[in-house]
Protein backbone atom coordinates (compact mmCIF):
# COMPACT_ATOMS: atom_id res chain seq x y z
CA UNK A 1 0.00 0.00 0.00
CA UNK A 2 2.78 2.40 0.93
CA UNK A 3 4.65 1.59 -2.29
CA UNK A 4 1.57 2.34 -4.37
CA UNK A 5 1.12 5.69 -2.61
CA UNK A 6 4.79 6.53 -3.17
CA UNK A 7 4.60 5.53 -6.83
CA UNK A 8 1.44 7.61 -7.33
CA UNK A 9 3.12 10.63 -5.68
CA UNK A 10 6.17 10.33 -7.96
CA UNK A 11 3.94 10.17 -11.03
CA UNK A 12 2.02 13.24 -9.87
CA UNK A 13 5.21 15.24 -9.26
CA UNK A 14 6.61 14.17 -12.63
CA UNK A 15 3.44 15.31 -14.34
CA UNK A 16 3.62 18.68 -12.60
CA UNK A 17 7.24 19.16 -13.73
CA UNK A 18 6.43 18.38 -17.35
CA UNK A 19 3.36 20.63 -17.20
CA UNK A 20 5.57 23.58 -16.33
CA UNK A 21 7.39 24.64 -19.50
CA UNK A 22 11.14 25.12 -19.45
CA UNK A 23 13.23 27.32 -21.71
CA UNK A 24 16.93 27.11 -22.53
CA UNK A 25 18.59 30.13 -24.07
CA UNK A 26 21.62 32.31 -24.65
CA UNK A 27 22.09 36.06 -24.22
CA UNK A 28 24.63 38.71 -25.11
CA UNK A 29 25.13 42.42 -24.60
CA UNK A 30 27.42 45.16 -23.32
CA UNK A 31 28.30 45.78 -19.67
CA UNK A 32 28.70 49.43 -18.61
CA UNK A 33 30.09 50.03 -15.12
CA UNK A 34 29.43 52.88 -12.73
CA UNK A 35 32.80 52.82 -11.01
CA UNK A 36 33.99 54.01 -7.60
CA UNK A 37 36.05 56.97 -6.48
CA UNK A 38 39.33 56.39 -4.65
CA UNK A 39 40.76 59.27 -2.63
CA UNK A 40 44.28 60.09 -1.44
CA UNK A 41 44.10 63.26 0.61
CA UNK A 42 42.93 66.02 -1.73
CA UNK A 43 43.54 63.90 -4.85
CA UNK A 44 41.09 61.40 -6.32
CA UNK A 45 40.76 58.87 -9.14
CA UNK A 46 38.09 56.68 -10.72
CA UNK A 47 38.68 52.97 -10.21
CA UNK A 48 36.77 49.99 -11.55
CA UNK A 49 36.18 48.27 -14.88
CA UNK A 50 35.95 49.29 -18.52
CA UNK A 51 32.89 48.72 -20.71
CA UNK A 52 33.02 45.25 -22.25
CA UNK A 53 31.04 42.53 -24.05
CA UNK A 54 28.90 40.09 -22.04
CA UNK A 55 27.72 36.60 -23.02
CA UNK A 56 25.83 33.93 -21.12
CA UNK A 57 23.22 31.20 -20.91
CA UNK A 58 20.02 30.71 -18.94
CA UNK A 59 17.40 28.12 -18.05
CA UNK A 60 13.95 29.36 -17.02
CA UNK A 61 10.87 27.58 -15.74
CA UNK A 62 7.35 28.95 -16.17
CA UNK A 63 6.09 28.31 -12.65
CA UNK A 64 2.73 30.08 -12.89
CA UNK A 65 0.92 32.28 -15.37
CA UNK A 66 2.67 35.43 -14.15
CA UNK A 67 5.75 34.02 -12.40
CA UNK A 68 8.87 32.32 -13.76
CA UNK A 69 12.14 31.28 -12.15
CA UNK A 70 15.48 31.52 -13.94
CA UNK A 71 19.04 30.28 -13.45
CA UNK A 72 21.57 32.38 -15.32
CA UNK A 73 25.33 32.43 -15.97
CA UNK A 74 27.01 35.50 -17.47
CA UNK A 75 30.64 36.09 -18.46
CA UNK A 76 31.91 39.60 -19.06
CA UNK A 77 35.20 40.74 -20.61
CA UNK A 78 36.01 43.98 -18.79
CA UNK A 79 39.51 45.29 -18.19
CA UNK A 80 40.39 46.73 -14.80
CA UNK A 81 41.19 50.44 -14.85
CA UNK A 82 42.13 53.48 -12.80
CA UNK A 83 42.11 57.01 -14.20
CA UNK A 84 42.82 60.50 -12.93
CA UNK A 85 43.19 63.69 -14.94
CA UNK A 86 44.73 62.70 -18.25
CA UNK A 87 46.36 59.50 -16.98
CA UNK A 88 44.96 55.98 -17.06
CA UNK A 89 46.18 52.48 -16.21
CA UNK A 90 44.44 49.32 -17.44
CA UNK A 91 44.78 45.60 -16.77
CA UNK A 92 43.17 42.63 -18.54
CA UNK A 93 40.22 41.20 -16.64
CA UNK A 94 36.92 39.37 -16.72
CA UNK A 95 34.03 38.45 -14.46
CA UNK A 96 31.65 35.51 -14.05
CA UNK A 97 28.16 35.85 -12.50
CA UNK A 98 25.83 33.03 -11.42
CA UNK A 99 22.39 33.94 -10.10
CA UNK A 100 18.76 32.92 -9.70
CA UNK A 101 15.94 35.37 -10.49
CA UNK A 102 12.19 35.55 -10.16
CA UNK A 103 10.51 37.03 -13.23
CA UNK A 104 7.10 38.68 -12.95
CA UNK A 105 5.48 38.31 -16.36
CA UNK A 106 2.73 40.44 -17.91
CA UNK A 107 0.05 39.03 -20.21
CA UNK A 108 -0.86 35.35 -20.45
CA UNK A 109 1.31 32.40 -21.47
CA UNK A 110 0.19 32.44 -25.08
CA UNK A 111 0.67 36.18 -25.61
CA UNK A 112 3.01 37.16 -28.44
CA UNK A 113 4.63 39.90 -26.37
CA UNK A 114 5.14 39.69 -22.59
CA UNK A 115 6.82 42.50 -20.62
CA UNK A 116 8.47 41.44 -17.36
CA UNK A 117 10.35 42.56 -14.27
CA UNK A 118 13.14 40.45 -12.78
CA UNK A 119 15.08 40.39 -9.54
CA UNK A 120 17.32 37.97 -7.72
CA UNK A 121 20.77 37.26 -6.35
CA UNK A 122 23.84 35.07 -6.50
CA UNK A 123 27.61 35.49 -6.68
CA UNK A 124 30.08 37.22 -8.99
CA UNK A 125 33.71 36.27 -9.51
CA UNK A 126 36.07 39.09 -10.50
CA UNK A 127 39.42 38.18 -12.08
CA UNK A 128 42.48 40.15 -13.05
CA UNK A 129 44.20 38.22 -15.84
CA UNK A 130 46.97 40.56 -16.96
CA UNK A 131 50.65 40.76 -15.96
CA UNK A 132 51.46 43.02 -13.00
CA UNK A 133 54.12 45.75 -13.29
CA UNK A 134 55.85 47.58 -10.48
CA UNK A 135 55.75 50.81 -12.50
CA UNK A 136 51.95 50.83 -13.00
CA UNK A 137 50.58 54.34 -13.55
CA UNK A 138 48.55 55.89 -10.69
CA UNK A 139 49.92 53.31 -8.24
CA UNK A 140 49.50 55.88 -5.47
CA UNK A 141 45.77 55.15 -5.66
CA UNK A 142 45.25 51.44 -6.40
CA UNK A 143 47.13 48.36 -7.57
CA UNK A 144 45.54 46.39 -10.43
CA UNK A 145 46.28 42.79 -9.48
CA UNK A 146 46.47 39.33 -11.03
CA UNK A 147 44.09 37.72 -8.56
CA UNK A 148 40.42 36.84 -8.15
CA UNK A 149 37.64 37.54 -5.68
CA UNK A 150 34.06 36.36 -5.15
CA UNK A 151 31.40 38.86 -4.08
CA UNK A 152 27.67 38.52 -3.29
CA UNK A 153 25.48 39.74 -6.14
CA UNK A 154 22.11 41.46 -6.31
CA UNK A 155 20.48 41.94 -9.70
CA UNK A 156 17.27 43.51 -11.00
CA UNK A 157 15.87 44.74 -14.28
CA UNK A 158 13.24 44.07 -16.88
CA UNK A 159 12.48 43.58 -20.51
CA UNK A 160 10.18 42.12 -23.12
CA UNK A 161 9.82 38.51 -24.30
CA UNK A 162 8.52 38.07 -27.86
CA UNK A 163 7.23 34.78 -29.22
CA UNK A 164 8.81 34.27 -32.66
CA UNK A 165 7.90 30.62 -33.26
CA UNK A 166 5.88 27.78 -31.82
CA UNK A 167 8.49 27.20 -29.11
CA UNK A 168 11.06 29.94 -29.67
CA UNK A 169 11.35 33.33 -28.00
CA UNK A 170 13.36 36.54 -28.42
CA UNK A 171 14.28 38.72 -25.43
CA UNK A 172 15.27 42.37 -25.13
CA UNK A 173 16.19 43.40 -21.60
CA UNK A 174 18.39 45.44 -19.30
CA UNK A 175 19.84 44.34 -15.96
CA UNK A 176 21.75 46.04 -13.18
CA UNK A 177 24.32 43.82 -11.42
CA UNK A 178 25.37 45.16 -8.00
CA UNK A 179 28.24 43.89 -5.83
CA UNK A 180 30.51 45.25 -3.11
CA UNK A 181 33.75 46.58 -4.58
CA UNK A 182 36.37 43.80 -5.13
CA UNK A 183 39.24 45.34 -3.15
CA UNK A 184 41.56 42.37 -3.61
CA UNK A 185 41.44 42.63 -7.41
CA UNK A 186 41.61 46.44 -7.45
CA UNK A 187 43.51 47.03 -4.23
CA UNK A 188 43.66 50.49 -2.59
CA UNK A 189 47.23 51.53 -1.75
CA UNK A 190 47.40 53.12 1.75
CA UNK A 191 46.57 55.80 2.64
CA UNK A 192 44.11 55.80 -0.26
CA UNK A 193 40.50 54.99 0.59
CA UNK A 194 37.88 53.28 -1.55
CA UNK A 195 34.39 52.11 -0.66
CA UNK A 196 30.94 51.50 -2.05
CA UNK A 197 29.26 49.14 -4.50
CA UNK A 198 29.80 48.54 -8.19
CA UNK A 199 26.89 48.94 -10.61
CA UNK A 200 27.19 46.97 -13.84
CA UNK A 201 24.40 48.02 -16.22
CA UNK A 202 23.93 45.43 -18.99
CA UNK A 203 21.53 45.93 -21.92
CA UNK A 204 21.26 42.65 -23.84
CA UNK A 205 19.29 40.47 -26.21
CA UNK A 206 18.58 36.77 -25.93
CA UNK A 207 17.04 33.79 -27.69
CA UNK A 208 15.48 30.71 -26.13
CA UNK A 209 13.70 27.49 -27.04
CA UNK A 210 10.91 26.00 -24.93
CA UNK A 211 10.30 22.34 -24.26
Amino acid sequence: MRLSILFSSILALTGMCFAQQWELGAAGGIGVYKNATVTDGSSSADAGFKTGPTVGAFASQNLYTHLSGEFRYMMQFSDLKVSSGGSQATFAGQSHAVHYDLMFMGGDREAKVRPYLAGGGGIKLYRGTGAQHADQDLLQFVALTHTQEIKPLVTFGGGVRCKVGRRSFFYVEARDYLTPFPKNVISPVPPSKLSGWLHDFVPMVGFSVGF
